[in-house]
């Protein structure tokens, strides 16, 4: 231990002229940041608060350390500054000796991510390795593995360790082609979850050498920075990049700021955080990652207070009225809706849904015939101009609101009889598959009884413990209730 309390001190009080030679550390490659699951598209609706003038997570954040020379900035962002808040916010702790403590090992998820024939750390890391590595095989603490300690430890050992700290999932929130407007709103939006997230940026001399409390680009920065756009455009790739932990934003600050923690020690910059106005993060930032804490795995949660709703909206109708079907929902032991007006084949509608914190959705859709399966609706993949799938993650983050379809409608077919809508508010993911093979061995009976007997693996919410709303879909889950599923069912004439 008292290495590793001198390895942190030396990281403390390195010097201003040791930063004369940097190596970054996020390897720029289009395709392994479009391979981690997409957040789903966030909309505003159902009348939520506008976005906060100001959001900080500057008081859980660690000291900040110096990479020194070696490719370990990623390592840095989302292991020792993203998962490090994220613990202390977990134990509601601003306390810095207290934080720092409790913080993060780069070492331990740099060793477990890193390309082979790197003993040294110097090649960095791709993007979905390391969320890969964060959120399937965890991270340790620090002071279980200091830094610098390249390829200095046996990692197996920790491992059983590093899986207590897992995180629920990461997604990627920035396309590759959002304009700069759209990604200020998605980075503003994303931090207003609870959470900092991790961005890349496309490095340049003069942040570099930082040693002021606001960086501004100059013309020499633009300029580097359209030659390695013009690098990415053509090839994907762009050699290294440098990843920063983002921890809040400001609208009042330099005219609208994002506030930056780096890995570069405290003699950069201003204590060894900035700020970066929106339009200057954005024009130089190419991927966004978001990560979720981790969720309690077992089949039964403590899940009071969970609210959701639910608004379907038919094209060129408005708001679908609806009400609860109360004795279907007393057989089903779970909340039943229905159309107050019947639906034609051709009618197109979406939904829209809203959640006050962080959980699991899944939508299906399937009607009376015998053999009709759950088909999924959300999480949904899409083709990318190169005819690449993007799939999107079930996983929604709190006090947000999603659309589904999100651009388009669902259009009623021609198999006329009632048509049901299944959403699943849960507290880890569900198995649609078996799903369909226990509805499929459920024969004869009503479609709500077999859906019933399918849903019965789930460990549903208990139907009474959940408050609702009769003339809309809107509920909140009674505060003793235990469960991991929230089912809700609506039902359309479909004539």
């Amino acid at each position: 231990m008292k290495r590793l309390t001198f390895l942190f001190c030396l990281l403390l009080t390195r010097p201003l002229f040791a930063q004369d030679a940097f190596n970054y550390g996020l390897i720029m490659d289009d395709d392994s940041y479009l391979r981690i699951p997409a957040k789903p598209p966030v909309i505003r609706k159902f009348g939520l608060q506008q976005l906060p003038a100001r959001v900080s997570y500057e008081a859980y954040c660690p000291q900040p350390l110096d990479q020194g020379k070696h490719g370990t900035c990623l390592a840095f962002a989302l292991g020792y500054y993203l998962r490090t808040i994220m613990e202390a916010r977990r134990l509601n702790t601003t306390n810095r000796v207290e934080i720092n403590k409790l913080a993060f090992s780069p070492t331990y998820l740099y060793e477990e991510a890193k390309l082979r024939n790197d003993p040294y750390c110097q090649n960095g890391l791709r993007i979905d390795s390391a969320t890969n590595v964060i959120q399937h095989k965890g991270i340790i603490p620090f002071s279980y593995l200091g830094y610098p300690a390249c390829s200095q430890a046996d990692i197996q050992k920790f491992r059983t360790l590093a899986m207590r700290y897992r995180v629920a999932e990461s997604q990627r929130f920035l396309r590759l082609d959002d304009p700069v407007s759209e990604k200020v709103s998605k980075l503003k939006n994303v931090l207003a979850e609870g959470l900092p997230v991790v961005v890349s940026i496309l490095m340049t001399p003069s942040f570099d050498q930082l040693n002021q409390e606001v960086w501004q680009p100059g013309q020499e920065d633009l300029t580097l920075l359209a030659n390695k756009q013009k690098q990415l455009q053509t090839k994907g790739q762009s050699g290294m990049g440098h990843a920063l932990c983002i921890l809040g934003y400001d609208d009042e600050q330099f005219g609208g700021a994002f506030r930056i923690v780096n890995s570069r020690g405290p003699g950069w910059g201003k204590q060894g955080f900035c700020w970066i106005r929106y339009a200057d993060l954005a024009t130089f930032t190419r991927y966004g990652v978001q990560l979720y804490p981790p969720m309690q795995q077992l089949a039964t949660y403590q899940i009071g207070g969970f609210k959701a709703a639910v608004q379907f909206e038919q094209k060129g109708m408005g708001e679908m009225g609806l009400h609860i079907d109360e004795a279907a929902s007393k057989t089903a032991g779970m909340l039943v809706y229905r159309m107050n007006k019947p639906n034609v084949s051709g009618d197109e509608f979406k939904f829209l849904i809203n959640n006050d914190r962080q959980a699991y959705l899944f939508a299906f859709g399937t009607d009376e015939r015998p053999n009709s399966d759950l088909t999924r609706l959300f999480p949904y993949s899409e083709k990318r101009p190169d005819g690449k799938l993007v799939d999107y993650s079930p996983l929604l983050g709190a006090n947000t609101t999603v659309a589904y379809p999100p651009t388009n409608t669902i259009e009623l077919d021609n198999n006329t009889g009632t048509d049901y809508f299944l959403l699943l508010f849960a507290n880890r993911p569900v198995d649609s598959g078996r799903m369909n093979r226990t509805l499929r061995s459920a024969q004869g009976g009503r479609l709500l009884d077999r859906l019933q007997k399918t849903l019965s693996a789930e460990s549903l919410i208990d139907f009474t413990k959940i408050r609702y709303e009769p003339n809309r879909i809107a509920f909140q889950v009674e505060g003793q209730a235990t469960g991991s599923v929230v089912p809700v069912v609506v039902l359309i004439d479909h004539r």
